[in-house]
């Protein structure tokens, strides 16, 4: 009996010990959901579902290592920006896309500063950690209801991320925007793979201040500036992008301020009306552009 007894105890230590991780120091690993059919822990309605959706990723911002999944198919209504705290992961399920809603005031102008840049997806409060954005697309819904907006005046970005250290983008669709897809300040160990830029207003990725970064196995189809930009980068990567146009735009790679260790490699550039790598008024260190595909650019 005694020892039926000491095992059963030692049984219910065990269960204990491996449900409660947060209670030892260990990190949350729960998934929240958002859903436009009522069966999220956040529901949505097709209006405003940034509401619900902040409200889903402040949970997180207090539960670290939490995973906000968007249910899908669905088209959630963005009105205002979605803000990303630390040990966040902000996912998407098959067919779900975050669309800038109608009828907004202005977000941004061209005298705007880049902390000023509002953006569809933001970074919550002054920094953060360990970012992932993944399986979304994200439109700008630039040719459905801001058509009259001058493209590349910094206008309704789609994500403007400050102060982000360890941020990963991947399998993230960017389409029909008024200005950047990514806009990256101020941060470091930076991943964006397999990511589609379709006819943003600006840069695909524009990289400022920015020291690791890495885009790699994307696509990129211009129509108003460069593919990528790296504008006073250290430690950055460029390799295995396919970066085009469709039918305006600038380079695939922009070059500019002081750069330290960059690399492009890999990339198949074609089509684009200027030259495949541009460089302005840039100061090199350790730069190695190589083995590169290029057709068809001006």
């Amino acid at each position: 009996m005694v020892k039926r007894q000491l095992g059963a105890l030692f049984l219910a230590i065990c269960l204990t010990l491996t449900t409660v991780p947060t209670v030892l120091g260990g990190e949350n690993t729960q998934i929240i959901t958002v859903a436009g059919d009522g069966s999220g822990d956040y529901n949505c309605d097709g209006v405003k579902d940034d509401v619900e959706i902040n409200q889903a990723l402040e949970f997180a911002a207090n539960n670290p290592g939490t995973t906000v999944q968007l249910k899908g198919p669905f088209t959630y209504d963005i009105s205002d920006s979605l803000l990303i705290g630390s040990d966040t992961t902000l996912a998407g399920d098959s067919g779900v896309t975050i669309k800038l809603a109608k009828g907004l005031p202005l977000w941004g102008n061209r005298e705007s500063s880049i902390a000023e840049k509002k953006a569809m997806i933001m970074i919550r409060g002054d920094s953060a950690s360990n970012v992932k954005i993944e399986g979304l697309t994200v439109d700008g819904s630039q040719s459905d209801y801001y058509p009259d907006v001058r493209l590349g005046t910094s206008s309704y970005n789609m994500a403007t991320l400050i102060n982000a250290n360890g941020l990963t983008i991947q399998d993230v669709t960017f389409q029909n925007g008024c200005n950047d897809a990514m806009l990256i300040s101020k941060s470091s160990n930076v991943v964006i793979d397999t990511v589609i830029v379709d006819k943003c207003g600006h840069d695909g990725v524009y990289a400022y201040h920015v020291d690791g970064i890495t885009v790699k196995n994307s696509t990129f189809i211009n129509r108003t500036n460069s593919s990528v930009r790296f504008d006073s980068v250290t430690n950055g990567v460029m390799t295995n992008n396919e970066c085009t146009t469709s039918g305006g735009g600038y380079a695939g790679l922009e070059l500019q301020g002081t750069l330290k260790n960059i690399e492009a490699s890999g990339n198949y550039f074609h089509d684009l009306p200027s030259p495949a790598v541009v460089r302005l008024n840039t100061d090199e260190t350790n730069v190695n552009i190589q083995d590169n595909r290029i057709e068809n650019c001006g």
